[in-house]
C-alpha cells in the first residue's frame, strides 16, 4: 500500500466534485481551486445519476494543471459504462497522471438519468473491478498478462449502510480480501447511522468516510427517497423535512447533520460531503468543525 496520510488517525474531509455538463470553464475551476485546501480529498464523480457529464479524468487534468496535487484526487470508475478493456485503459491513464486513489462504483441505472438512449455495460460487477485493480497493482492485467510496471495506488469502494452491523462487517472483510481498504458510504441521516459508523470505525485495518448529503430542496429530497439506494429512508430527519417549507430545508438539514458530525467526530475516520458539486454549501458544513 502507498505511504498515505489516509492511514493517520486524523479526521478526513472529502468533497464530491461533480464535473460540469458540457465544458470546464475558468469560473468553475478557479472556485474549486481557491477552496480546495479546505478539504483533504477531492472525489471526481463519473456521470452521477446517469446524467451526461465531462469525464472526471479530463477534469483531473485541468485541476492538476492549476496546481492541485494529484495525490488529493480520487477518480471514480463505474462498471455501468465500460467493458474491461476500456476500464483498464482509463485506469492506467489516471495512474499515469500520478493519481493514486481509485473509487469503484456500480453507477446509477440509465433509466434514472437523461441519457436513456445509452446502453448499460455491466460486463463485471464492482467486486470484480476491485479484483482487477488489485491484480493490476500486483503486475497483472485482466487477461493475466504481465504489465512489467510498478503501480501503487489505493482502492476505494462504496458501502450501503441499510444493513446490520454483522452484514456490513462481512461485506467489508470480503472487500478487504479483494483489495479495497477504503470505503465511502451512501448518505447517512440519523443518529442510529452515526452510531453504526462509530462502531465500524473502531476497526484499524480499513478507513471509512461517512457520506454527508444535506437536503437542499424538494427535488433533492425526492431523489434521495426515490432514486438513491442503500440508505435509511425511514429517518426522522427525512420525514420532518417533507413537511417543511422549501426555503427552510437546507438550513435545517445542514445544522442537523453538522451537529451530529460534531458529536461523533472523534469516533469517525472522516466525512464525504455530497452537495451536488456546490462547494459553497460544502464549506458551510465543515465550518468550525
Amino acid at each position: 500500500m502507498i505511504n498515505s496520510n489516509l492511514y493517520k488517525n486524523t479526521f478526513k474531509t472529502s468533497f464530491e466534485v461533480v464535473p460540469p455538463k458540457y465544458e470546464i470553464n475558468n469560473i468553475f475551476l478557479k472556485k474549486l481551486v481557491r477552496h480546495s485546501n479546505k478539504f483533504d480529498l477531492l472525489d471526481l464523480t463519473c456521470c452521477p445519476m446517469a446524467n451526461l457529464r465531462i469525464t472526471p479524468i479530463s477534469l483531473a487534468h485541468s485541476l492538476i494543471s492549476q496546481g492541485i496535487s494529484p495525490k488529493k484526487i480520487i477518480i471514480n470508475f463505474s462498471t455501468r459504462d465500460r467493458n474491461t478493456l476500456a476500464l483498464q485503459s482509463e485506469i492506467l491513464g489516471a495512474l499515469a497522471m500520478k493519481i493514486d486513489k481509485i473509487l469503484v462504483v456500480k453507477g446509477d441505472r440509465i433509466i434514472k438519468g437523461n441519457s436513456k438512449k445509452s446502453k448499460e455495460v455491466f460486463e463485471i460487477n464492482t467486486g470484480k473491478l476491485i479484483k482487477i485493480l488489485s491484480d493490476l497493482r500486483q503486475g497483472y492485467d485482466y487477461s493475466k498478462n504481465r504489465t512489467n510496471t510498478s503501480l501503487n495506488y489505493e482502492i476505494f469502494s462504496t458501502l450501503n449502510l441499510n444493513k446490520s452491523y454483522k452484514e456490513l462487517i462481512r461485506i467489508i472483510n470480503q472487500r478487504l480480501k479483494q483489495g479495497s481498504n477504503f470505503f465511502i458510504t451512501q448518505p447517512i441521516f440519523s443518529e442510529k447511522d452515526f452510531e453504526l459508523m462509530s462502531k465500524l470505525s473502531l476497526k484499524t485495518d480499513y478507513k471509512i468516510l461517512c457520506g454527508i448529503l444535506p437536503i437542499t430542496n424538494i427535488k433533492v429530497l425526492h431523489n434521495v427517497l426515490k432514486k438513491l439506494g442503500g440508505i435509511d429512508v425511514e429517518s426522522e430527519h427525512l420525514k420532518k423535512i417533507q413537511k417543511m417549507d422549501e426555503n427552510d430545508i437546507f438550513n435545517h438539514s445542514k445544522e442537523y447533520l453538522k451537529n451530529l458530525i460534531k458529536v461523533y467526530k472523534e469516533h469517525l475516520d472522516g466525512i464525504h460531503i455530497m452537495t451536488s458539486g456546490d462547494i459553497s454549501k460544502a464549506l458551510k458544513l465543515i465550518e468550525n468543525l
